[in-house]
């Protein structure tokens, strides 16, 4: 019974010309963002390479100068991405993807390409991500809320009832008919997941699948709270309007007030304040009196009374010190930021548990490599990268610099013995306990929204009965 009721609502669903309307534009909506979306990403990857490779040339042919005066000359990384990153580009625009290493200071990502845009160019992007978590869940209201609702309105409910057809099967049969057709429209995104594991050099099939679970998850219970609604109203339109209040809070108004209060509960100061911060910690009297307890217990462990006598350059060591000493107090004030990123993050994704767009939002784009952690896991790789840069310029000056006749110089030989900077991102499961608030979040959705489908058949059989 269960295969011919779904079979009937199927044939009604198709006979419905706003149904195939609303489809046709959601399916010409989704495959325009997903176009936009990789051609996006294509343009940003071939950026990285070319940027990449240009780096490291101008770092190897920076020609000869003293280790130090290299450490300043630097070299900019470019965040790599990853191909879901083409369906959901979550903060990119907002983090800045290239730092510049250097030496004495660990600076912040530059280049945020949403600076760069007007204001209102924002609310014309358009990607696939936008259009599965907000515009699919109003599509699948507009298909779905007269589904029961109607046939009340019209008596056919009840008469399907005294003939025998089952509540339960009855619900269920609608709610898959409205299901199956929302999974349609992720056919485009599986293609595209499909096709990026076999053209990308490291597959993220982790990733892929966590991407599309969660986005049928989310489906789900849109068309469960929509098949819910309407068997319990007793018509179409109330239906419909409850339905779209809900649209609404749960995928425009609760987001921006759940990160408002985040934002309000931890307060963050600028990148400037930030960076000021930094600048004021480090260069003080305390470093100063540091440095000379470094060259008086250097000194005394090599028994001589002044640098000249050492068996090594001390401008090379005192510069590592330096640096070390540095490294500790940006470590420390770093950590503290962080932990005020991390708990504004973490009171948003709190928020899942009133509305499941946080939830879907927060894992789609730490699935794509997107979000605030993944950009924190790739400026420490950055950083260590820079030390490396520093210990090996630093040491270089120690170990030569009192062995040359005047100004201590090196040349390309020393430019190669530091590695170019790759960077892979770690596997999701290391992520995982970061993200438990958003999976419980949509766990806890969908047992609510199954509890309150059996309380809509109990009504029905309720109303079979009368």
């Amino acid at each position: 019974m269960l295969q011919s009721t779904f079979k009937k609502e199927w044939l009604d669903t198709k006979r419905q010309g706003q149904a195939l309307w609303l489809s046709g534009i959601a399916v010409l909506l989704l495959l325009l963002a997903c176009v936009t979306g990789f051609k996006s990403h294509q343009s940003y990857q071939q950026a990285v390479n070319e940027v990449s490779q240009s780096e490291q040339l101008r770092w190897l042919n920076q020609g000869e100068k003293g280790p130090h005066s290299a450490a300043h000359y630097g070299i900019y990384v470019v965040k790599p991405t990853t191909p879901l990153a083409a369906l959901d580009d979550g903060l990119q625009a907002y983090q800045g993807n290239v730092l510049r290493l250097e030496a004495h200071i660990r600076n912040d990502s530059l280049f945020r390409s949403a600076q760069d845009n007007v204001p209102l160019s924002r609310f014309g992007s358009l990607s696939p991500a936008f259009v599965l978590q907000v515009l699919l869940p109003l599509l699948i209201i507009l298909i779905g809320y007269p589904l029961l609702a109607r046939e009340r309105e019209q008596g056919t409910l009840k008469q399907l009832l005294a003939a025998g057809a089952s509540p339960a099967k009855l619900f269920f049969a609608k709610c898959a008919v409205l299901f199956t057709l929302s999974c349609l429209f992720l056919l485009p995104v599986a293609l595209f997941l499909l096709y990026s594991q076999t053209a990308s050099e490291a597959p993220y099939t982790l990733r892929s699948a966590l991407f599309l679970l969660s986005y049928l998850i989310y489906l789900l219970l849109w068309a469960l709270i929509t098949t819910t609604l309407s068997s319990l109203f007793p018509t179409a339109r109330r239906a419909l309007i409850t339905l779209l209040t809900i649209w609404a809070f749960a995928t425009l108004l609760l987001p921006k007030l759940a990160m408002n209060l985040a934002t309000t509960l931890h307060p963050q100061g600028s990148g400037q304040a930030f960076q000021a911060k930094l600048e004021s910690e480090v260069y003080t009297d305390a470093r100063l009196d540091a440095i000379e307890k470094f060259k008086q217990q250097t000194l005394a462990q090599y028994g001589v009374s002044q640098v000249a006598d050492l068996p090594f350059d001390y401008a090379g060591a005192q510069l590592q010190f330096g640096e070390q000493y540095a490294d500790k107090i940006f470590d420390r004030l770093f950590k503290a930021r962080l932990e005020q990123l991390e708990a504004q993050s973490q009171s948003y994704q709190l928020a899942g548990l009133l509305t499941p767009f946080i939830a879907v939002q927060t894992l789609s784009m730490a699935t794509a490599a997107t979000d605030f952690s993944h950009q924190q896991s790739f400026e420490n790789a950055a950083e260590q990268h820079r030390r490396l840069m520093q210990e090996v310029l630093n040491f270089n000056q120690r170990d030569h610099g009192h062995k040359a006749q005047g100004h201590y110089t090196a040349g390309k030989e020393l430019w190669q013995q530091i590695p170019e900077f790759s960077y892979q991102y770690p596997r999701f499961t290391h992520y995982l306990p970061h993200y438990a608030i958003s999976l419980i979040s949509l766990a806890f959705w969908l047992i609510v929204l199954v509890l309150l489908s059996l309380f809509a058949i109990k009504k029905l059989r309720l109303e079979e009965q009368r």
